[in-house]
This record gives structure tokens, C-alpha cells and sequence, in this order.
């Protein structure tokens, strides 16, 4: 055995060598790079990967994607840090005419322009469906304004009071356009207006409640796979006007979609912009390909190829004839196994089916519909209460409050003058409302943590087994990248503050665990001993003698379970959760310097004081 593996590792190192030469041209070979922009959508990754291949086919050129919202994309481009946009969605982008105007970047030509967007609804909720058993819920929906009749069916999960209509993505043009009309047909009064804060929340969104048969009105757009699979209906309006759509009073137009390239771009890569001036598809073309890609399980790349051999009369357009043939037959060439390709393709892959989880996670969340919408009732039920007590506390009880509570903390009054002095600038910036809507998250996510949290860390603590058990769960949960926790909530509790509480609970809850853990361990055994050969039973020489012993290790525990707290802010507010992380969310999306600054500022205030007061108590634990 010992024998095989030497002559095994023999043979890689060998034909390592063997290879040099061809390892040091690519590692110090001047490659042609370019840089797309990749906005987040299928239909725009699709078009990166089909100009991406056919330029890497024709010019040797090597390509990459960057990620970031549309807007963010677009600042990018005209800084010359993207090269190429291939789905510029030109009403969306506020600055998009003036920047071309004043030539801060190129606009080759139109990708396609017979798209839609709007208002959809699910159709079963207007015709029905046998299949589901579902019957007809709004028989005469079919304009915008008929929304007014059935807001009782739409009904917001967090105010049922009213319905909900599913806006744009903050930051979008069109979540401006979409709000103008939703208060220009008077649906503010019966519905309230509810920003997803990401484009996956949103679909999300949608795919849940159809999968679940429920109703939902919703802003979509057209080509996306979404819309080639579910079977919703665009809300009727009326007529398009030039003069009147932006204020909200008419049907949205298509969107010309355009391909735009860096100004330094188009200075030093005459074959590829030449290219890329005659790309031109359509809406129907790329839902093809994207239901394509959706039924098959392909990948981008082999999407792109796909498309490509069964339009080849698009090269033909696109390209010279010669160089069309040289595509046509790359094509239907297979890939090179050469052993150059094998020391940088992995050579074992497993075709891991990924879609059963997905499914088998969708099929379980509308199975058990009653228990997660029980769970999700009842933490909207105790960040309501939260937000309503902080609500009724006037300002200044408040700003005295946290006086009294630094001055105890820090024994310094300069300390307590300063805290309540950053408070205070909450408040003249006007997001006072925002941090209270921010601190019921925060506060509900720390109590749920504390709550499960403290037991289970002392569980952990006296079972060696259970520790070993725990250790890799927990180091799992603390390096698991923070949006991760936002799918399971996402797809269980749907968006709004109930997912927010559930991600940023799972996230925080682990410092607890693992500093209650830690404490009780810590305590010398003596103690432990002394107390019970006093008559103390097990469980009154943990609650009188070592959790107190443990306490100071347990408050730090607790600080960092805060901070962990106050740090998933802004990321949820990707899935809907409002408060100071939308206004920095939108800031974001916008390219808004000061108003990310003074919202971040209100965020990073809230994580000082908060951090300040838990660390006062900490020290006070210590010096008892």
C-alpha cells in the first residue's frame, strides 16, 4: 500500500516537472482579461457567459464576473473597475442617460428591448386551480386599481390590516416609479408598501408563496426563469405615456436593455467591442435559455453552449463568417484531456443533486405551513411588543436612561454626557422611529439567544460528551458566512422581522453557549468539592455556586451574543427587515455617501453604548 502511494505521488511530482515550462508561460503570461458585470439576475450571467466564451474562443481573452446591485455595477463601470455590462437596465438606473450624455462610458447597442415588468399575481388566484384545489379568490382582478377590492386577500403578515404589495429592490428607479403609482391609485390606504431588500428575496418570496398556494402581488420582470416556470399574471394599466409612467400613472415600458463597456474598454479592445456592438437577442430567446438551464440543472457555461449550437444564425449576425465557423466548430470539439488539464481540473467530480435539497426543504416548509406560520405569529407577536414599549418611552426618559446606566457602567460622567450626546444624533437625523424598529430585532434576537443559549451551555459544560457533540456544530454556526442563515428563514418564515429574529439568533446565539460552557469549566473543582461535602446537591452547587463563580466569564459571553446581534443588521434587511439596516441597505444600492454614513453612524452609536453598558457589568461581576 505504502509502495503505491510513493509511486503515485512520484508521478505527479514528475510530470509537475515535466510541465514547467507551460506552468511558468501561464503563471507569467500577459493574459487579456475582462470583467462583467454581474447584477445578481440569470438572464445577465447567461449573457456574460455566451460574449465570454465566444471572446475567449476568438481572442484569447480570459473572463470574470464581479458581483453588486445594478447601480453599484454601473458606478463601477464609468470607474473603469467593470469592463462590460451586458444587461443594462436603462430606466432602472437614475443616472444612466446623463452619464451617457456626458460620455462617462459607451453604450454599444440594444441587448434586447421587448421585455415586461410589473405588478404579478399568481394566476390561481385569479382563475383558480383544480389541481390544487384552490378556487378563485379575486375572479375580476385584472388592473392595477382592481387591487383596491381584495387588499383582505393580500393580507401583510406583519399588519393584517392591511395588505402587501411587493415592491422593487431599494434602489431601483423602479421602486420610485412602482411607489408614485401605488400612492397615485390610493392603495396606501388598504396596503402597505414592503421593500424585499434583495432581488433573491424577493423571487424568494414569490416561489414560496406559489409553491405554498397562496396569494401574492408582487413587482416582477420579464426574461427570468421564474416567470418561465411559475405561471403568474402581469397586472393590466393603463396605456404607456412618456409624460405620465414615472409619476406612477400608467404601464411601465419595455426597458431598453442595453450592452455598455468602460470607456477604456472601448479605447483598446476594437475586436471585442466590435463584437459586442452587434449582440443582440430578446426577451423570448433568453426565458429559453434561462427554462433551459432551469429543467437541465446547467450550469452558465454549458447553457451558453447550448444556445449558441442551437442558434447558430445568431453568430452569423453577430460575427464574420469565418469567425462564425470557428465558433460552430468549437462547439463540436470536446474537451481537451490532456495532462496540462488535469493538474488544474480537478479530475474526480461527483454530479451531486443539489435541487432535491431545494426541493425536499420547499416540500417540508409547505407540509408543516401551520408550525412555522405558529412560529412566525408569535415572534412578530414579541418584536411588535418590543418595538411598542420603546416606542411609548418619550425621548428624553430614554436619553436619561442611558445617562443613568454609563454613569453606572463607566462611575465617569464625561462618559454618560458623551453616550447620550451620540444618541442624541439619532435622533436629529431623524432616524429615531428606524432605531427603535432596529433594537426590537436586536433585543427579541438576544433574549431568544440568552433563553436557549444560557441551558445549553450548561449542558455542554458538565456532559463531555455532549461538548464533543457541540464543538463542531458550533464552530460550523460561527464560521458559516452570514447570509447562509438567511435561506432556512427565508424559505420557513418568509420576509419581514420573523426571519430576521431566526437568522440573527442562530448567528448570535453561539458566544453564549460557548462562554457559559467555558466558565462553569474553569471553576476550580475544589470549590465544587467544598460545597458539596457541605450538603449541597448537584444542581444548588451549580445555581450557588458556579454559575455565579462563572458569571463574569458568562456576561462577556452576552456582550459578544449583543455585538454578533447588532452586526446582522444590515444584512437582514436583504430579506425584508426593516429599521437603520434598510437605510443602509439603500444607501448601498443608491451610491447615497451621506446617507450611508449618518445610518451606518446611527448603527455603529447603538453597537458602542450597548457594548459599553454589558462591558460595565462585566467589570462589576469581576470586582464582586
Amino acid at each position: 500500500m505504502r509502495k503505491a502511494i510513493r509511486i503515485f505521488f512520484t508521478l505527479i511530482v514528475v510530470s509537475s516537472f515535466l510541465l514547467l515550462p507551460n506552468i511558468f508561460s501561464r503563471a507569467f503570461a500577459e493574459e487579456k482579461e475582462i470583467v462583467f458585470a454581474d447584477s445578481g439576475w440569470d438572464s445577465i450571467k447567461l449573457h456574460n457567459a455566451i460574449a465570454g466564451y465566444i471572446l475567449s474562443e476568438l481572442y484569447d481573452y480570459s473572463w470574470k464576473e464581479i458581483p453588486g446591485s445594478s447601480t453599484i455595477m454601473h458606478e463601477s463601470l464609468k470607474s473603469g473597475e467593470i469592463d462590460v455590462i451586458m444587461e443594462a437596465w436603462t430606466d432602472n438606473i437614475s443616472d444612466y442617460k446623463l452619464d451617457k450624455k456626458n460620455g462617462k462610458f459607451k453604450e454599444l447597442g440594444t441587448n434586447y428591448a421587448d421585455n415586461r415588468q410589473g405588478l404579478y399575481v399568481p394566476r390561481y388566484v385569479i382563475e383558480g386551480d383544480k389541481d390544487k384545489g384552490i378556487k378563485p379568490l379575486a375572479p375580476e382582478l385584472e388592473y392595477v386599481w382592481d387591487l383596491e377590492k381584495y387588499s383582505s386577500i393580500f393580507k401583510d403578515s406583519e399588519d393584517s390590516s392591511k395588505g402587501r404589495i411587493y415592491g422593487a429592490i431599494p434602489g431601483w428607479d423602479v421602486d420610485t416609479i412602482l411607489y408614485n403609482k401605488y400612492k397615485h391609485y390610493k392603495l396606501d390606504k388598504m396596503y402597505n408598501y414592503f421593500r424585499p431588500g434583495s432581488d433573491s428575496a424577493l423571487s424568494a418570496a414569490l416561489t414560496s408563496a406559489y409553491d405554498k398556494g397562496e396569494p401574492i402581488v408582487a413587482y416582477y420582470w420579464e426574461p427570468t426563469w421564474l416567470m418561465g416556470k411559475y405561471d403568474f399574471v402581469l397586472l393590466k394599466d393603463k396605456d404607456y405615456s412618456e409624460s405620465g409612467y414615472r409619476n406612477g400613472e400608467t404601464a411601465l415600458p419595455s426597458v431598453n436593455v442595453t450592452v455598455a463597456v468602460s470607456n477604456e474598454f472601448y479605447k483598446n479592445n476594437k475586436d471585442a467591442v466590435s463584437f459586442l456592438s452587434k449582440y443582440q437577442t430578446s426577451s423570448d430567446l433568453t426565458s429559453e435559455a434561462l427554462a433551459h438551464m432551469q429543467d437541465t440543472k446547467e450550469n452558465y457555461e454549458n447553457t451558453a453552449k447550448w444556445f449558441l449550437k442551437k442558434h447558430p444564425e445568431l453568430l452569423t449576425k453577430w460575427l464574420s463568417k469565418d469567425n462564425a465557423e470557428k465558433i460552430k466548430s468549437s462547439l463540436g470539439e470536446s474537451n481537451n484531456n490532456n495532462l496540462t488539464s488535469l493538474l488544474y481540473d480537478f479530475p474526480i467530480r461527483i454530479n451531486f443533486d443539489i435541487n432535491s435539497i431545494d426541493n425536499s426543504v420547499r416540500s417540508f416548509s409547505v407540509k408543516h405551513k401551520g408550525f412555522f406560520d405558529g412560529i412566525r405569529i408569535f415572534l412578530l407577536s414579541f418584536v411588535t411588543l418590543i418595538q411598542k414599549i420603546l416606542d411609548i418611552i418619550p425621548w428624553p426618559v430614554l436619553l436619561c436612561s442611558v445617562y443613568y446606566a454609563s454613569f453606572k457602567a463607566s462611575r465617569k460622567h464625561r462618559k454618560a454626557l458623551m453616550y447620550v450626546l451620540f444618541l442624541s444624533l439619532i435622533g436629529i437625523f431623524g432616524l429615531w422611529s428606524h432605531m427603535n424598529e432596529t433594537l426590537s430585532i436586536v433585543i427579541a434576537s438576544v433574549v431568544i439567544s440568552l433563553l436557549l443559549g444560557f441551558p445549553i451551555g450548561i449542558l455542554v459544560s458538565i456532559s463531555d460528551k455532549l461538548n464533543k457533540v457541540m464543538r463542531p456544530i458550533l464552530d460550523t454556526m460561527q464560521t458559516m458566512p452570514v447570509f447562509v442563515y438567511l435561506i432556512p428563514a427565508l424559505l420557513f418564515f418568509g420576509l419581514g422581522k420573523a426571519p430576521a429574529v431566526i437568522s440573527t439568533t442562530i448567528y448570535a446565539i453561539v458566544p453564549v453557549i460557548r462562554m457559559t460552557s467555558l466558565g462553569i469549566r474553569q471553576i476550580n473543582k475544589e470549590v465544587i468539592e467544598a460545597s458539596q461535602s457541605f450538603g449541597s446537591t448537584k444542581l444548588q452547587s451549580l445555581v450557588k455556586v458556579e454559575i455565579p463563580q462563572a458569571l463574569p466569564t458568562i456576561m462577556t459571553g452576552i456582550n459578544q451574543t449583543i455585538m454578533m446581534a447588532m452586526s446582522m443588521v444590515v444584512t437582514t434587511s436583504m430579506i425584508g427587515a426593516t429599521g437603520l439596516g434598510m437605510d443602509v441597505l439603500i444607501s448601498v444600492n443608491r451610491v447615497e455617501i451621506g446617507k450611508g454614513i449618518i445610518s451606518g453612524s446611527a448603527v455603529v452609536i447603538i453597537a458602542i453604548i450597548l457594548d459599553r453598558l454589558t462591558q460595565g457589568l462585566v467589570r462589576d461581576e469581576v470586582k464582586k
